[in-house]
């Protein structure tokens, strides 16, 4: 590596520290009460997942060494596959070694030049890779913005085939995706719908089976990919769910399904035992909800603006970058750990605070943090 590249990485990565758009790792200390977690339900430390994980690596040992498609496939990985498939009611699912592998190995396989998707300014990057791979024509729309998506739509080219891409939830508020005006104008205009729905599987809905479920969706939606690394046990791996057709296209032409080596057993294990877990319906499903709105409502009577309050990730509208730096570090003085959010990643003069709530936290872990927001506001002069 020559003189000239590494003092540019050190010029750039200073520039990052002067702006305050360095992020260090920070190690999480016992006596802090962490809500920057996505294991929503909690379970990545239930004692069902972890025999389950326990047994798994007994009986399979801790990965095989391979991809699915040379000598990678266990049992193990069958199970699960079909367990995603009945939980999210679609004929069949492929498991990857992670959700962003999921969407890069989706576009990739089934979209090229002669394609068009229109998907969602504020789609994941893994979805933006997987688009920028697959070499079709990318037309994306304003958040959420269906009005937006339809003019897209209607001004574009003709194509072999059409796809409208969104998010289920938006991770910087919360919010939830119009599925149903994004499904209305993929019946018009003849496109299929591709939905990532990494936060919403495990969480929304009656029975945690995500958006689809939660706005009615379920039938309308094509093409479901996700993680099992947030409330589907925490550990992690990718899935795509949805047609039998696209998923066997997926095991012939998936390049990090061919090519990465399989889910370690005991995590697809793991997995397994989560979306058991939810099909019985033994989540704590009720609790995350009632924690989650007493959160937002206490918030809010100590005069925070929250955006979102469907999903349990919570964001704290807080404004400037300044104040945002001050509260997070005050909070983190306080015992509260949080993610804050600011230019480029949310738009100018909006940054705020982010909070995942889980259904691990105690009333006691809330009271501390809505006291030490309470005082953290009032110093900063945020509230």
């Amino acid at each position: 590596m020559t003189k000239a590249h590494m003092a540019m990485l050190a010029a750039e990565n200073k520039k990052l520290e002067q702006a305050g758009l360095h992020r260090p790792e920070t190690i999480h200390a016992a006596h802090v009460v962490d809500f920057t977690s996505q294991d929503y339900l909690g379970l990545s430390k239930d004692e069902r997942i972890l025999d389950a994980a326990k047994r798994a690596l007994d009986r399979y040992g801790l990965g095989v060494g391979s991809s699915r498609v040379f000598a990678g496939t266990r049992e193990i990985h069958r199970e699960l596959e079909e367990a995603v498939a009945r939980f999210l009611q679609v004929p069949d699912a492929i498991v990857l070694g992670s959700g962003y592998l999921a969407n890069i190995g989706f576009y990739e396989a089934l979209f090229d030049s002669r394609d068009c998707l229109f998907c969602d300014a504020l789609v994941h990057p893994s979805t933006a890779e997987g688009i920028r791979l697959s070499s079709a024509t990318a037309f994306p729309f304003r958040n959420n913005d269906v009005e937006d998506l339809e003019d897209k739509l209607r001004r574009s080219r003709s194509a072999r085939f059409r796809a409208i891409v969104t998010d289920g939830v938006f991770p910087f508020d919360g919010r939830i995706a119009e599925l149903d005006g994004i499904c209305g104008l993929a019946e018009k205009y003849d496109a299929m719908v591709v939905l990532d729905d990494s936060l919403g599987i495990g969480v929304l809905g009656q029975t945690g089976r995500g958006t689809r479920e939660l706005r009615g969706m379920i039938p309308r939606i094509d093409v479901v990919t996700g993680t099992f690394g947030k409330a589907i046990g925490g550990a992690g791996g990718g899935f795509i769910a949805g047609k039998r057709e696209v998923i066997d296209w997926l095991r012939q032409k998936a390049t990090p399904y061919l090519f990465s080596v399989a889910l370690s057993p005991p995590i697809a294990a793991a997995a397994r035992a989560t979306l058991e877990i939810l099909e019985r319906g033994e989540a704590p499903l009720d609790t995350l909800r009632n924690r989650t709105a007493h959160m937002k409502k206490e918030l809010e009577l100590r005069g925070f603006k929250i955006l979102g309050g469907e999903h349990p990730t919570l964001a704290v509208s807080i404004g400037g970058v300044v104040a945002l730096q001050k509260m997070v570090n005050s909070l983190y003085e306080r015992g509260i750990h949080v993610n804050g959010l600011c230019y480029p990643v949310v738009p100018e003069g909006e940054a705020r605070i982010r909070l995942e709530i889980t259904a691990r936290h105690t009333e006691q872990d809330l009271g501390r943090a809505i006291n030490a927001f309470d005082l953290a506001g009032r110093a900063t002069k945020v509230i």
